[in-house]
């Protein structure tokens, strides 16, 4: 008998908050462990729904999920800009990605390149020319999956404590 899954990507609806702060809760503890002068321990659930729910209230902003039936395996938010004030760069409208995280134990099997090539057809249905992300020097395994779905470094953020 085959039991294997197919995997669905859908836009996030507000009755997803819960699945999407219990991955946050994931991904932000793997960011803590690498990087605690950054990244909260524990975050405050409430203060979580409120962050998630902006994305739901921007209409140049989205989120999607991966599920699986009724279980949210992961998600991706995104949204979309256009310099208008920067005289010396082009007016281009830029989709990106703010989040994407996929259950510990569902990695490896195709669901992040699945959100990330959802990512990029909203993208595009939003006349985009562009997608950026942002991703932490230590998350090795993030910058190894970007660089295999084809993005490439175009600037460097880097910082100095003052602490």
């Amino acid at each position: 008998m085959n039991t294997k899954t197919t995997i669905q990507i859908r836009r996030a609806v507000i009755t997803d908050l819960d699945a999407m702060c219990d991955l946050s809760d994931q991904i932000n503890a793997q960011h803590h462990a690498a990087a605690p002068k950054i990244f909260v321990q524990k975050t405050n659930r409430e203060l979580d729904r409120q962050f998630w729910h902006g994305t739901f209230e921007n209409p140049a902003a989205c989120a999607l999920l991966a599920c699986d039936g009724e279980q949210v395996l992961g998600f991706i938010t995104m949204s979309w800009n256009e310099n208008t004030t920067i005289p010396f760069l082009y007016r281009r409208r830029i989709c990106r990605i703010g989040t994407i995280v996929v259950s510990d134990a569902h990695q490896k099997r195709g669901i992040g390149k699945l959100l990330m090539d959802g990512a990029t057809n909203w993208a595009r249905e939003h006349d985009a020319v562009e997608i950026r992300l942002e991703v932490f020097d230590f998350n090795r395994n993030a910058m190894d999956f970007y660089t295999a779905q084809g993005y490439g470094v175009q600037s460097h953020i880097m910082s100095k404590s003052l602490e």
